[in-house]
């Protein structure tokens, strides 16, 4: 059993940039851990989305979610949130890390993005997913086959509902995007990841 763990600024990011993955770890008997950096108090009442994110980890298969207290729009560029990212690599030691790319239109996005390469530096592997606020730069060469995982992402997905007015947030965008990628490496449906760090690692035994 591998241990995954995936890091988010706000709730509903890991949904929509590694749902799809996760489902799949899931699907093959895999640990995983949810981290987030703020509550979403500026999209809508705290309680409420953190609420919304955890029905929809749980229709992933994940159960292990936490939210760390950084203000929303505005997560520090500091030693202060890399110790708290690291907190998780050291006591959970993930065989992957998913993460924010830092090809990011969002600062907490990018923040987050950045953070993580010292955060995550005794990782073996370490991916970037691709969130709707990614920029023109955001270049992936590692993709999921989420063929059999797309429905649960978009029913994963559907439990934001204070987050319905958003366009991103829609079955359109979804199917679109996960298509879109999958066509590019010849599969139904993907997510695509830029690599930050992927290390293959044999044992010797």
């Amino acid at each position: 059993m591998k241990t995954i763990l995936a890091v988010g600024a706000h709730p509903d990011d890991i949904e929509l940039g590694c749902g799809g993955a996760l489902c799949a770890n899931y699907t093959m008997g895999n640990r995983i851990i949810a981290v987030f950096l703020t509550k979403g108090e500026k999209s809508g009442k705290e309680d409420i989305r953190m609420h919304e994110t955890r029905d929809a980890l749980n229709v992933l298969g994940v159960n292990e979610v936490y939210f760390g207290d950084f203000p929303d729009t505005a997560i520090p560029n500091s030693h202060e949130v890399i110790e708290y990212l690291e907190s998780y690599e050291v006591k959970y030691k993930p065989d992957i890390v998913y993460t924010h790319s830092v090809n990011e239109i969002h600062q907490d996005h990018r923040t987050v993005g950045w953070l993580s390469y010292s955060a995550f530096r005794n990782s073996l592997k370490v991916l970037s997913y691709e969130s709707p606020r990614v920029t023109p730069s955001f270049h992936p060469t590692y993709f999921v086959d989420i063929s059999n995982c797309i429905n649960k992402k978009w029913e994963a997905l559907k439990c934001h509902t204070s987050q319905q007015n958003k366009r991103y947030v829609t079955y359109e965008s979804i199917i679109n995007l996960s298509s879109f990628r999958g066509n590019q490496v010849g599969v139904k449906a993907a997510e695509a990841f830029e690599i930050i760090k992927y290390v293959e690692k044999f044992d010797n035994d």
